[in-house]
């Protein structure tokens, strides 16, 4: 009975870690999860005309820098 209880101690010290971790990582992410949502919202705006073009402008532009 107390090796169970030391066993299930056990998960629940690395459980708790890896919960720990996991927040530790989506505060550390929020300013680019904030970026990508509003680019988001930016490209339901546009009609696909505008939306393919600022593409293809920023793939020319990522690929001018390449060189």
């Amino acid at each position: 009975m107390t090796i169970a209880l030391w066993i299930i101690a056990a998960c629940e010290v690395i459980r708790i870690i890896q919960n720990t971790l996991q927040l530790l990582s989506i505060k550390h992410d929020t300013g680019a999860r904030d970026n990508a949502y509003a680019a988001f919202v930016d490209s339901l705006k546009m009609n696909d005309r505008e939306f393919v073009a600022r593409i293809l402008k920023e793939f020319d532009k990522n690929t001018d820098d390449g060189r």
